[in-house]
């Protein structure tokens, strides 16, 4: 019997277990609310980041350049020598072929939301808001006002934009479903990224400050151009070296214009937006992002860019001081002001430190536990890269919100 009594579970042994279960519960609680919480923000982001664009023009305005029978004429050219396209590359939302003179993109239905309601002529509710973009941007009738008030369509020529050739929803082969086709000129110069592995590949290569000295005007002609577009209230949201064309060496243009949103948009104060640290000012973000791509641009030129990325971070270059300069005044930056910013460190100028304190000297790379065993070479290019990164993640966002299980929030109901 006395064994038995002491064997009983004491007053403070009890106390204790029931506050571990009160502590477990209360975890339990919090956990589910965070989850709760980040489900409904994280749905909440994906919704704003699918919601359509205003592009604050009629229906009408929205129409290629050229006539019907013009287009019809193109379209079935195009069509009937499809065996003859070329792959340049796929993707999750499409693929993208090269015929003669011509990139054609098809956007796969199903695989990411279009965001705009297309047209009553054509025979879906939804296309992809590149489609709209480019007839706005790269090639569109905007209407004008005049002083007795007659309305007339007016063409308004913005420069710097991947012309349009045509669009059209079409079955890439019997039985299987209709896609959108947008169709742009080949530019024979590729994009940036192609440009840097064409210069970094060449017999005689080039030091950075020399492909700074060549390429800069080319980068400020596309600073007027990104101004203007600024201008007409829209940010393109996703500006990268393999976003910019070469149309020549002395002309950039801006293509990929599926992520153009006016500056309003509900994306750009949206969580994943402020998660990947862009600028709250979606203009100034554009700026900032032209200006690291077209540094990535120069460094990924060079066969060894261990010389760009030391005189990155020393503060004394021309490329460099307009980096440092530009991301201390980052939030309230503009392409006029970045154009006038890169006039005055123009690439010819004799390299010296800042002695004017306009921006504060650069944090130098440092190690950390992941790169406690790596070189200093490597260091110092982990760092440039990510001084000058572009990228932009919803990975976290789509797995909160249980994409896989629940699809990407529908965005604006639109009638077929």
């Amino acid at each position: 019997m006395g064994r038995l009594l002491l064997s009983l579970p004491s007053h403070r042994v009890r106390s204790l277990h029931h506050a571990r279960n009160r502590v477990a519960i209360v975890f339990f609680i919090g956990a589910l609310i965070f989850h709760q919480h980040m489900y409904l923000v994280s749905r909440q982001s994906l919704s704003a980041k699918y919601t359509a664009t205003n592009f604050n023009s009629r229906a009408g305005d929205l129409r290629a350049r050229f006539p019907p029978e013009d287009g019809s004429r193109f379209q079935a050219e195009l069509l009937a020598n499809r065996q003859d396209w070329e792959v340049l590359g796929e993707g999750f939302e499409g693929k993208v072929f090269a015929y003669q003179d011509s990139v054609i993109k098809t956007f796969t239905p199903g695989q990411s939301p279009f965001r705009n309601c297309a047209p009553s002529t054509y025979p879906t509710a939804k296309w992809p808001t590149e489609i709209p973009a480019q007839l706005r941007f790269g090639g569109s009738s905007l209407t004008k006002v005049r002083g007795s008030g007659h309305v007339e369509d007016a063409k308004i020529d913005f420069k710097g934009f991947l012309p349009l050739k045509a669009h059209f929803m079409a079955s890439n082969s019997p039985g299987s479903p209709a896609e959108w086709h947008l169709v742009t000129p080949l530019l024979k110069g590729g994009t940036l990224t192609s440009l840097a592995k064409k210069l970094s590949t060449e017999p005689q290569t080039k030091s950075y400050r020399e492909i700074d000295a060549l390429y800069r005007p080319a980068f400020n002609r596309l600073l007027v151009n990104m101004a203007a577009f600024h201008d007409a209230g829209y940010c393109h949201d996703d500006i990268k070296p393999s976003n910019i064309f070469i149309k020549d060496d002395s002309q950039w243009v801006m293509g990929d214009l599926g992520n153009v949103r006016e500056l309003s948009h509900p994306f750009h104060s949206s969580r994943i937006w402020t998660d990947n640290k862009q600028l709250a000012d979606c203009r100034a973000n554009d700026v900032v992002r032209v200006l690291r791509s077209y540094l990535k641009f120069i460094q990924s030129s060079l066969p060894d860019p261990e010389p760009f990325n030391t005189a990155l971070f020393q503060a004394a270059e021309p490329t460099s001081k307009l980096l440092w300069w530009t991301l201390a005044d980052a939030p309230n930056m503009s392409a006029q002001e970045l154009r006038q910013r890169s006039f005055f460190e123009y690439p010819e100028a004799a390299p010296a430190p800042d002695t004017d304190e306009r921006f504060p000297p650069p944090v130098p790379p440092r190690r950390s536990l992941f790169t406690l065993f790596s070189s200093e070479r490597s260091v110092l290019g982990g760092a440039a890269d990510a001084a000058l990164r572009t990228s932009m993640n919803e990975l976290s966002a789509r797995l909160w919100a249980w994409v896989g299980l629940f699809g990407v929030p529908e965005g604006e109901i639109c009638e077929a």
